[in-house]
């Protein structure tokens, strides 16, 4: 967890430095556009490491897998337009 916190703490001083780079360049300075490009790469690190950790969850339990994949085919799905012919 304190790798996520150390992450976390440079996505946002990468924010900021983008931001006070934009007031002080403006959007299309190459400048700018690097540390977007630097804030954008930790953004993606951090999705990677966040999905990666909810996929983990999910893996173990077979039956979530088949509800997601096979909605049609659940026992706990059920259609809100589904109609009793009687």
């Amino acid at each position: 967890m304190p790798e996520q916190v150390s992450l976390s703490q440079r996505i946002e001083e990468s924010r900021q430095q983008l931001y006070k780079l934009e007031q002080k360049y403006g959007l299309s300075h190459a400048t700018v556009l690097r540390q977007s490009m630097v804030l954008d790469e930790l953004i993606n690190e951090y999705n990677r490491k966040f999905h990666a950790q909810n996929k983990s969850r999910f893996v173990g339990s077979s039956q979530l897998i088949r509800e997601e994949l096979l909605p049609g085919h659940s026992q706990l799905y059920c259609s809100p337009f589904a109609v009793t012919l009687s």
